[in-house]
């Protein structure tokens, strides 16, 4: 209300002042050339009425200045109406009002020629004409009032002084009008101009309103389709886009490209450095991608670090291949923001259109596909999808049904292979290993099932069955009075990933009495190495202060075996079965073994050969100094029953 109250006051002292605002400028200029139009018609009107009279040398002086001042005036207006007027300052608007006398002063001539000085001339036709023009140029003035008053009185005066002066007995009559005439064309004026100025604030505020609403969409889009941190397209908006190409490529049967892309190593970025550092990373990285796309190709944000690309003028593999890998220079060089030098990297998966396909989820799923398989080749790669990955997707959907049905039919089974001693052949130990539901040619390898559990979530929900199972084996054998040695139970990586989960199968072997006397743990280097095992030693190192042991499984195979065992208090090392097999052909397999088994003597650690298949390959490890072993020399996995019935008890 005060806003409004001011911009009232404002008008009201530029209507009564020499300070027209800019619009009031710029309708008087608008005005000039129609009312210079209109005194140069009522100065011809007004000279034809008075051809033959005594006044030719007046009429042509006079009809000589007004066009003369017409031609100027139609000058000055045509080239201020080019300009857009922002502002008018003192100095013009009395260049105003000067202007306006100057306008008016033929018409005050007039009069003064005709009337007070008894010139040739009817005097009724000159206050006729003169009437005219003042409420003409009332009219073409009514937005700049001082200059209209100046316009008017400057006509208006010359009158009352011709009829005074020319001692004319209507003199007072015509004083009378004149200053009642003036007045109303003074009121006119300034309603008009205020009235004028009042539909400019009107419109004005519509306006800023009509822009408000369009600032408010144009945000309402942005917060809706543009992604805060990069400033492209976000998820919602990237997947109309894809829509919309789809659908122009089945009108217009011009192919295009589509390519996910997943930036390496992101999550340690926003660990290390925070996410601020990681939003300024993500924006640098998709101005390098606007930078290497043609300009109608489509790029969008559509997860955390996952980015999207249409490419509009992609036909065939070769060159998207081509694109992808310009795309992966770019984003493998460093990046510095601020202070740290970061190397990212990505990989790529690609899929075409219509080659690949013409449904929009099913493209992204391809794309996905690919994009899956070449993080899983080692990353900083591209990938196009091919009918294998689609067979691959196929068979890895199936081993998932198959998981979920097993585990809500609790029908995996759990086999286990005996240890042997090398030097008696009693039975030491046996290894806890998980089987397909049913055998057959089909069912896929513990290590094919096991990865596709990890990889859809199922892991938890498997190694907590698998546990059970181990356990339920175990009291049945207390029930049956077999004496079972230690058996061996596998941690995956997963597992160790999730403490919590551990822990608690932990506390139900404990709550049935089962403690590191009847289990060992085994783990694997993967267990200690990779994103989420940060803890993993101090989980280990838990679990050994609550009495298991740790067995170290496919030892040799990793990249930093040996350091672990200063990490992580084992109480066993098992030799890989590759370093087995070679043992009676090859001097570096012997070699391998042989060192593995003095770093066990040298600690104080238990050895384990696992793959042990033949009579030389016992005897090569029994004078390697190799304690147990386990193999189809001896046994292949067998079942809980048959296990129980090697151990001399009641077998099922």
């Amino acid at each position: 209300m005060r806003e409004r109250l001011r911009k009232v006051r404002e008008a009201i002292l530029r209507a009564v002042t020499l300070q027209p605002s800019p619009e009031d400028a710029a309708s008087v200029v608008g005005g000039t050339a129609a009312g210079a139009s209109v005194t140069a018609v009522n100065a011809v009107v007004y000279a034809a009425a008075t051809v033959g009279a005594d006044n030719a040398l007046f009429t042509t002086l006079w009809l000589s200045v007004v066009f003369a001042l017409c031609m100027v005036f139609v000058r000055m207006s045509s080239r201020a109406a080019g300009r857009k007027i922002t502002r008018v300052s003192r100095r013009a608007a009395r260049r105003l009002v000067l202007t306006s006398i100057l306008l008016a002063a033929p018409w005050a001539a007039l009069p003064i020629h005709v009337v007070a000085f008894h010139g040739a001339g009817d005097e009724m036709l000159v206050l006729l004409v003169c009437t005219g023009m003042l409420s003409g140029g009332a009219f073409m003035l009514h937005r700049a009032f001082v200059a209209s008053l100046a316009y008017v009185w400057t006509i208006l005066l010359a009158v009352i002084f011709s009829f005074q002066f020319g001692g004319w007995a209507a003199a007072w009559p015509v004083t009378a009008y004149a200053i009642v005439y003036g007045s109303y064309l003074a009121y006119f004026t300034y309603t008009a101009g205020r009235t004028a100025r009042q539909r400019d604030e009107s419109v004005a505020a519509l306006s800023d309103a009509v822009q408000s609403l369009q600032q408010a969409r144009d945000e309402n889009h942005r917060l809706a389709n543009i992604d805060f941190a990069t400033g492209l397209l976000n998820r919602k908006a990237f997947h109309e886009a894809l829509q919309a190409s789809v659908a122009h490529e089945a009108l217009s049967r011009e192919p295009f490209g589509l390519l996910l892309l997943d930036l390496d190593r992101f999550k340690t970025v926003n660990d290390l450095y925070g996410h601020g550092v990681g939003d300024k990373l993500l924006a640098e990285l998709a101005q390098r991608l606007r930078g290497a796309l043609a300009r109608r190709d489509i790029i969008g944000r559509v997860g955390g670090d996952e980015f999207a690309v249409i490419l509009r003028d992609v036909a065939d593999a070769e060159t998207t291949a081509a694109v992808s890998g310009r795309l992966l220079k770019e984003l493998n060089r460093p990046v510095r923001l601020g202070g740290p030098i970061i190397r990212s990297g990505a990989s790529i998966g690609a899929a075409l259109c219509p080659g690949d396909g013409r449904d929009p989820a099913d493209l992204m799923l391809k794309a996905d596909l690919a994009l899956n398989r070449a993080k899983e080749e080692g990353r900083g790669r591209a990938m196009q999808f091919d009918i294998h990955l689609q067979r691959r997707a196929a068979e890895v959907d199936g081993i998932e049904a198959g998981l979920r049905a097993g585990l809500d039919a609790r029908t995996f089974r759990v086999l286990y292979q005996p240890q042997f001693s090398l030097c008696d052949g009693g039975i030491v130990g046996a290894e806890a290993l998980v089987r397909w539901p049913e055998d057959g040619p089909d069912a896929p390898s513990p290590e094919r099932f096991l990865g596709v559990a990890s990889e859809r979530g199922l892991l938890p929900a498997l190694s907590r069955l698998i546990a059970e199972t181990v356990a339920e084996d175990i009291g049945r054998w207390r029930r049956q009075g077999v004496r079972a040695p230690k058996i061996a139970l596998n941690l995956h990586p997963d597992d160790v990933k999730s403490p919590e989960t551990l822990l608690e199968t932990i506390d139900m072997f404990e709550t049935r009495g089962i403690t590191g006397q009847h289990l060992t743990l085994e783990i694997t280097e993967e267990c200690l190495v990779g994103r989420g095992t940060d803890g993993a030693a101090e989980v280990l190192e838990r679990l050994v202060g609550r009495g298991f042991g740790l067995s170290f499984d496919d030892f040799g195979t990793g990249h930093a075996s040996l350091s672990h065992l200063k990490k992580v208090p084992v109480t066993e090392i098992k030799i890989d079965r590759q370093f087995v097999a070679g043992l009676a052909e090859r001097r570096d397999d012997r070699a391998i073994v042989a060192a593995i088994a003095e770093i066990a003597r040298g600690m104080g650690l238990r050895s384990i050969a696992e793959g042990v298949e033949t009579e030389i390959q016992r005897r090569i490890l029994t004078e390697l100094g190799i304690e147990a072993g386990q193999g189809f020399l001896w046994s292949a996995p067998v079942c809980s029953g048959r296990l129980a019935g090697m151990l001399g008890g009641a077998g099922r």
